[in-house]
């Protein structure tokens, strides 16, 4: 086989996950930026909340591109629920390039028949929290 069929997240899959994340945000009483990219860990959709502030822009891009590029949660526990060490972390962030790539929480992959299709990331809460709130985006876009 010389091709592979891939699916791809459509601006209709990124308004539900961004919209369903920015009221969660608004449950929770945070503010911050919402960025959604494909799977190669370019820009899709971006969302900065009133108030939002200014350094959460780039984080919020470098936690969805680290979720894409490495199909897993961005933080430092790993996908098979154990500790990630500080080396390991700094190591993938510099093998990336810096500021293309973080490893703090808040940052999750969006599967479609396991297959990663996108990334999403959010910053301005604490990481637990914005963790949270990406995930109430997929979860909405998982419903849809």
């Amino acid at each position: 086989m010389k091709t592979v069929a891939t699916a791809k997240l459509s601006q209709e899959g990124c308004d539900i996950i961004v919209n369903a994340a920015v009221e969660k945000a608004k449950e929770l009483k945070q503010i911050g930026s919402i960025c959604i990219v494909d799977a190669g860990g370019h820009l899709m959709a971006f969302k900065r909340m009133t108030n939002g502030r200014t350094h959460n822009v780039m984080i919020a891009l470098a936690k969805a591109r680290g979720a894409a590029l490495t199909t897993a949660a961005t933080g430092k526990t790993g996908r098979d629920g154990s500790e990630i060490p500080d080396h390991q972390v700094l190591a993938q962030t510099l093998a990336v390039g810096p500021g293309w790539f973080v490893s703090i929480e808040g940052g999750l992959p969006v599967t479609v028949d396991g297959q990663c299709i996108a990334g999403v990331g959010f910053s301005g809460a604490p990481a637990a929290v914005d963790r949270q709130i990406v995930q109430a985006g997929i979860d909405a876009f998982n419903k849809a």
